[in-house]
């Protein structure tokens, strides 16, 4: 997979993928957001199993831990950007 301190995180993402794969909800806009969710986890664990979770998709630089343990499905330092710009995370 990909470095031994992501190994906690990977592995809560397979469970919540697992459990939302499972959810169903009546209201069209939860369903939606349950549905992206479920698309960005399972980008995430293609980025593990390619040995590239955790790096900038842009840039290529690692992305830091803090971060990616805050919100596991980063994909990159701009998205990261993006989280601290609408006061979702801070660093």
């Amino acid at each position: 997979m990909t470095n031994d301190r992501y190994t906690s995180i990977i592995q809560e993402l397979a469970l919540s993928l697992k459990e939302l794969e499972e959810s169903q909800s009546q209201h069209p806009l939860i369903q939606h957001y349950i549905t992206r969710e479920i698309s960005d986890i399972k980008y995430a664990l293609q980025l593990a199993d390619q040995h590239r979770y955790g790096r900038c998709e842009i840039s290529g630089e690692e992305i830091p831990f803090d971060l990616i343990n805050m919100q596991p499905t980063l994909t990159s330092l701009k998205e990261a950007n993006e989280w601290r710009e609408y006061g979702k995370i801070s660093y």
